[in-house]
């Protein structure tokens, strides 16, 4: 199992990259998963232009830039896993372009049967409306894109941080332990 996860954060050791390692450490103890991970923070990665120069060509984005090393990696994974903390009732900024330029594999099916995986960390206590609406931007992604939107966990890291929640840690491994391919 071919797994790509994305640390959309800008904060390499921050809350979102501790939930996304423990995670991974769960996914890879139950599975034989190579994990090749991406943090989009340290990546060149441009805006979509919208100028459907990838459908000319399918595959090929105009854009020469980071992402034109990092598209066969999408196509190779079986999973792909993103993680994100929410700002302003969204994915940071980083992970939007990185998700954005989705477009120019967006032919064929090329990402039909791939399953999507979503970690979110968000400073207000539940109920969160910015969990909420990412969960539902995802489902509809993945329904759009023929991916199966597998699993979701978000958590609040405002008073305590992933890294200094021991149950928190256990629930993310415990949630990548429990993966079906």
């Amino acid at each position: 199992m071919k797994v790509l996860a994305i640390q959309g954060s800008p904060r390499k050791n921050g809350n979102t990259a501790a939930l996304l390692k423990c995670y991974l450490q769960g996914l890879v103890k139950n599975h034989q998963a190579e994990v090749k991970t991406i943090e989009v923070a340290e990546k060149n990665i441009q805006s979509c232009k919208g100028c459907q120069g990838c459908k000319s060509s399918p595959g090929d984005c105009v854009i020469k830039d980071d992402m034109a090393e990092i598209y066969p990696g999408i196509l190779e994974a079986d999973v792909l896993v993103l993680a994100s903390p929410i700002y302003w009732w969204n994915i940071t900024s980083q992970a939007k372009q990185f998700v954005d330029r989705f477009y120019a594999l967006n032919s064929g099916d090329n990402f039909k049967g791939k399953k999507f995986v979503l970690l979110m960390t968000y400073g207000g206590e539940e109920p969160n409306s910015g969990a909420e609406i990412i969960k539902n931007m995802f489902h509809d992604i993945c329904d759009y894109l023929k991916m199966d939107f597998a699993q979701a966990y978000g958590v609040c890291t405002g008073e305590v941080s992933v890294q200094d929640n021991p149950h928190v840690q256990d629930d993310v491994h415990n949630l990548g332990a429990a993966f079906k391919l």
